[in-house]
């Protein structure tokens, strides 16, 4: 019986092998908008090949990033390649030969949506195939936005996207089919996500783009998204260590030096001082790596925790030591216990109310 049912499993193993083979016209969570599928009837179909080279330069606090991309764009154009391969030699065409046959032949034209500045290409190359079909690949750089609204950093995850939109044809004339979507080659050493961040996930999407230059035509856009997560390891030894360190020192100043002795006086304000200018350094240092966001996160969050930690014990300090000077030794002695004692029941608290808030 297990025979039989193994037998029964590979089989379906296979048929579901060969259906994913013959349908590689759609990639994996491939994901296509109902007016898409609507405008394409009866549309060209180019297909696009897309593989994320590099992602750098994140600027979280700037709402940037930096992106080199392979594009390539794939037709069938039977009247166009007859003419073209009997008139060049060679299959494959750059540099202003290429231009040139571009401005003579039918191909599509994209933008990349919502850059920041003009796309840098690096090159193109135009193909001719034996099937009667043209590519045309392009490999360029270009500055994306980054939607930063991300409460739980250094936690959660940031979505980055990539869309390209049809140029000079409608989605009526023409359509994008995104085929196939990866970051990074097979064989390729260098790390295509640069610096502290790890990808989590990555799809294609299709749909439809309005624009301002035209009431009645639609154009086909095709999106290449990557979920990417920072780096815990990271943020633990760059904001956290630091961060808890300082409000540690704090409350073990106030615990281990008591000001019923004269030489703890200075010693103690002077240290607090010290602490809180050390988290306006520490804030100041980590600007680039913290996003800029009209709500509080929770860096934000445990950076108003450690300073107002430390300004309560530096106010109380200057308070009990001036009860002390002036001889007021049991209403110092009790305010001391208790701040020691409270300030860090506090400290905690407030970080546990954060992350309710934030998680």
């Amino acid at each position: 019986m297990k025979f039989l049912i193994s037998i029964i499993l590979c089989f379906f193993s296979i048929g579901a092998l060969a259906s994913s083979i013959t349908e590689h016209s759609k990639p994996l969570n491939y994901k296509e908008s109902e007016e898409a599928k609507h405008l394409d009837k009866g549309s060209k179909h180019v297909k696009v090949y897309a593989v994320i080279d590099r992602i750098f330069e994140i600027d979280i606090n700037e709402g940037t990033f930096k992106i080199e991309a392979e594009l390539l764009l794939k037709w069938r154009n039977n009247k166009d390649i007859k003419r073209l391969k009997s008139d060049f030699a060679e299959h494959t065409i750059t540099g202003d030969k290429m231009h040139e046959v571009l401005e003579h032949t039918w191909h599509p034209e994209f933008i990349v949506k919502a850059e920041i500045e003009p796309r840098s290409t690096l090159f193109r190359t135009l193909h001719l195939n034996k099937d009667n079909s043209i590519e045309l690949f392009e490999k360029f750089e270009t500055t994306l936005p980054i939607n930063t609204d991300i409460r739980e950093y250094p936690f959660g995850t940031l979505q980055l996207h990539m869309d390209i939109v049809a140029f000079t044809h409608d989605a009526k004339e023409m359509t994008f089919d995104p085929v196939m979507f990866e970051i990074g080659h097979e064989e390729q050493d260098t790390p295509v996500l640069v610096g502290n961040w790890s990808l989590i996930k990555h799809y294609a999407d299709k749909k439809v783009s309005h624009r301002l230059s035209t009431t009645d035509q639609m154009y086909t856009q095709n999106g290449f998204h990557f979920i990417i997560q920072h780096d815990f390891n990271d943020a633990l030894q760059k904001i956290f260590f630091p961060l808890g360190g300082v409000v540690l020192i704090s409350l073990f100043l106030n615990l281990f030096s008591s000001m019923r002795h004269k030489e703890n006086i200075e010693a103690r304000v002077m240290g607090q001082l010290t602490l809180l200018l050390t988290i306006f350094a520490l804030k100041f240092t980590l600007a680039g790596e913290i996003p800029a966001t009209h709500y509080l996160n929770l860096i934000d969050l445990m950076f108003l925790i450690a300073t107002g930690a430390i300004i309560i014990n530096l106010f109380s300090s200057m308070a009990v030591s001036e009860w002390y000077l002036e001889g007021k030794l049991e209403l110092a002695q009790k305010w001391e216990r208790i701040l020691d004692r409270t300030t860090p029941i506090l400290v905690l608290v407030s970080i546990g109310a954060s992350c309710y808030v934030v998680f």
